[in-house]
């Protein structure tokens, strides 16, 4: 194994260390939750705790398409006259789409999803892995625990 090769594992140990350890105080906190809470309106805006683990799956899976080869979700999303869509949009959309799934449906896809995040992780060839190693931690430990701060300051304040 050259010195390369090393890093490149110790960067993709290191990653899956970090979502397992992200994702862990994810599940903490919602496992303090009831049902009637995680579907609750108002974490952000309309937003329930149900809604925002379908807001990191869908951007999850978006990853784990992207790096399978399949077209970019985004493209399938309505945008603009212009065909522009921001952020802001996107996010919209996948809140319309999945607003009314139960809790059970969504937490059973946030389940399935951060398991093949982590074989993602796992298995990626090197040279992807280190191409793209920002964006898929940007979609799994870092927006872990991006909305786990947004829920802990809702918990806080209601």
């Amino acid at each position: 194994m050259t010195s390369d090769d090393q890093t490149t594992q110790q960067r993709r140990d290191a990653l899956l260390q970090h979502a397992r350890d992200e994702h862990a105080k994810l599940e903490a906190f919602l496992a303090t939750l009831t049902d009637e809470e995680q579907t609750q309106p108002g974490v952000t805006g309309d937003w329930s705790i149900k809604d925002h683990l379908a807001h990191l799956t869908w951007w999850e899976q978006r990853v784990i398409r992207m790096l399978a080869g399949d077209p970019d979700p985004i493209d399938a999303i309505p945008g603009d006259a212009n065909g522009e869509k921001s952020e802001d949009d996107i996010n919209a959309y996948i809140f319309a789409q999945n607003h009314d799934r139960s809790l059970a449906d969504i937490r059973s896809a946030f389940d399935a999803s951060y398991q093949q995040m982590l074989q993602l992780i796992a298995t990626t060839p090197d040279d992807i892995f280190i191409a793209r190693h920002d964006w898929i931690s940007g979609n799994s430990d870092y927006h872990y625990d991006e909305h786990l701060r947004m829920f802990q300051a809702w918990r806080d304040h209601a």
